[in-house]
């Protein structure tokens, strides 16, 4: 069953769980993208593009 709920709600609900900051963002994209929860409020129907950041141990250009 997919879960609605708002970026806010679910970045403060995985935030008192995770351990670092990268973890927060890594769930909430992969939560998101998934189909897991789906977003209502502001970001209605959002999703995160990852495709234009670097990868760990990638040389800025």
């Amino acid at each position: 069953m997919t879960r609605y709920i708002t970026l806010l709600d679910l970045v403060n609900a995985v935030s008192t769980h995770a351990r670092t900051e990268a973890e927060v963002v890594a769930t909430v994209v992969h939560l998101v993208n998934s189909g897991t929860v789906r977003l209502c409020g502001t970001f209605k129907g959002a999703r995160f593009d990852l495709s234009g950041l670097d990868t760990p141990g990638q040389a800025a250009a």
